[in-house]
């Protein structure tokens, strides 16, 4: 790297002489190799991924987190992960909204709304069709499905909500005893009202 930075040095140097000597314009291009072309960290610009990464979870034949053009629909990423499996309730979903960078995409089965009609005390009540919990109504046990979320903050939640009404905003969530910005931050993806 010395060597290429002392050669074009000596370049510059030269035609810069010989460019105030002559009435020609002289301009100077330096080509430096592909593999030094990217940072110092090993990422060059063309490694800056566009688009958004989705978490698709649930009844999905391949569940994980996939890589999708802005614009991306919800119906394109299920197709990605292989589609529903046998017991995906697909209906629970809007199979045409689009995705953001960072969703979460929980496919429900319709095992699980049985054994929650059974009394297991969870419900889907306060999850969106994207997966996203819905802080105002979202049950105890859907307030535990946030990571982060254990179930002595998701009754601090609820007891403020009986105490304080709805939220108006996600960010209101951090006037819940035990929620800060470092917590909010953490699960700002995972919830909205």
């Amino acid at each position: 790297m010395k060597k290429i930075i002392i050669c074009l040095a000596a370049v510059f140097l030269v035609l810069s002489f010989t460019a105030c000597s002559g009435d020609e314009e002289v301009v100077i291009e330096s080509r430096i190799p592909e593999e030094e072309a990217a940072s110092s960290d090993g990422y060059s610009e063309e490694a800056v991924p566009s688009g958004a990464y989705v978490y698709v979870t649930g009844a999905v034949q391949k569940p994980g987190i996939y890589e999708v053009p802005s614009g991306t629909r919800i119906f394109q990423v299920i197709d990605k992960a292989g589609g529903f499996t046998g017991d995906a309730d697909a209906e629970a979903l809007n199979l045409a909204s689009p995705v953001q960078d960072g969703s979460v995409i929980r496919v429900p089965g319709i095992s699980r709304k049985t054994d929650n009609e059974a009394g297991d005390g969870a419900s889907d009540e306060g999850v969106t069709g994207i997966g996203l919990i819905n802080i105002n109504t979202a049950s105890l046990t859907d307030l535990t499905r946030i990571n982060g979320i254990g179930e002595s903050r998701a009754q601090a939640i609820i007891s403020y909500r009986e105490e304080n009404g709805s939220f108006s905003c996600i960010e209101d969530i951090k006037k819940v005893s035990g929620i800060k910005d470092g917590l909010f931050n953490k699960i700002k993806d995972q919830i909205t009202v």
